[in-house]
């Protein structure tokens, strides 16, 4: 008889019981964040047990197979990866690990040697950033981005930043969805139908995080341009070095806007952490190019590990 886990499905009730284990000091990744899983949870299942004062945390898309992420508490790892590898096995599946640190998946490797497969995931590697150079953008390195800064603010010289709070979550809510109503109606028109479903969960999580911002604990802003509301960002610490930045959305049409923001964010909410995680590009080409070019200090590297059978 294999060993039996009981899993269960995150909502926001478990931020209290599972932060302990995912908020350590020096663990900068974005997957296993309360606020993420909580924002993602609909497009993916995401549940969780605790076993000998670990905690596991479960991924599964539609239609593929689950996968965890390492285990998360004080203590020796290889005792509850052996009891995963069983229920896995009882399951008819190989255990399967995603978003490994580099020194997970060195520990792993080492507790089993030549057990598992490993696999480096560029696409799923995080952009870390020098708070205070994206706040100033000094130098040479920064030049195209303070100038795109600065005609912004001499095309929008009332634009201005404001905290988000009780006084404006209702309002930014308002105006996300008319944002995402109008991406998803050119989309759809772009794609002869078919919905974007990144664009899709990905609003679900927004208005997931503005709706419950304090009880999330979320620090954001947004910028306004003669009363209306063009951008808006929001984020958290990790802990008391690095801050993970969540969302950043703006009006496409005030050009600039989303410099803008980011740089605003930074200086008005996090300028006191050293470091910004700005998550991963996904491996879309684009996304990929506009991450580099705010000159990252360093990327945090993640592997797949998946049980050799």
């Amino acid at each position: 008889m294999g060993y039996t886990m009981e899993y269960t499905k995150l909502d926001l009730s478990h931020k209290s019981l599972l932060e302990p284990f995912t908020k350590q000091s020096g663990r900068w990744l974005s997957d296993t964040n309360f606020t993420n899983m909580f924002m993602w949870r609909h497009s993916r299942e995401i549940s969780f047990c605790v076993i000998q004062n670990q905690l596991i945390i479960q991924t599964q898309y539609p239609q593929q197979t689950p996968f965890v992420f390492y285990p998360l508490g004080r203590g020796e790892k290889k005792p509850i990866i052996n009891l995963l590898i069983d229920y896995y096995a009882t399951l008819g599946l190989a255990l399967e690990f995603h978003s490994l640190q580099k020194d997970e998946a060195e520990s792993l490797q080492r507790d089993f040697p030549e057990r598992f497969e490993f696999t480096q995931r560029r696409d799923r590697f995080e952009y870390i950033y020098n708070t205070q150079e994206l706040i100033e953008l000094s130098g040479r390195k920064f030049h195209k981005k303070k100038n795109h800064l600065n005609r912004f603010y001499l095309q929008y010289p009332n634009a201005c930043f404001e905290s988000l709070g009780a006084e404006n979550l209702d309002e930014v809510l308002s105006v996300n969805n008319q944002w995402f109503n109008a991406a998803m109606e050119a989309n759809m028109e772009a794609k002869q139908g078919e919905r974007d479903e990144g664009l899709y969960y990905e609003n679900l999580g927004i208005n997931d995080a503005l709706a419950n911002f304090e009880i999330l604990g979320l620090s954001g802003g947004l910028l306004r341009n003669e009363g209306e509301i063009i951008a808006f960002s929001f984020g958290e610490e990790l802990d008391s070095k690095m801050a993970l930045i969540h969302i950043e959305k703006a009006n496409i049409t005030f050009s600039g806007a989303y410099q803008a923001i980011n740089q605003a964010l930074l200086k008005n909410k996090f300028a006191h952490c050293l470091y910004a995680n700005r998550e991963e590009d996904l491996g879309i080409e684009g996304l990929r190019k506009a991450k580099l070019s705010y000159q990252p200090s360093f990327l945090l590297e993640k592997y797949d590990a998946r049980l050799r059978v």
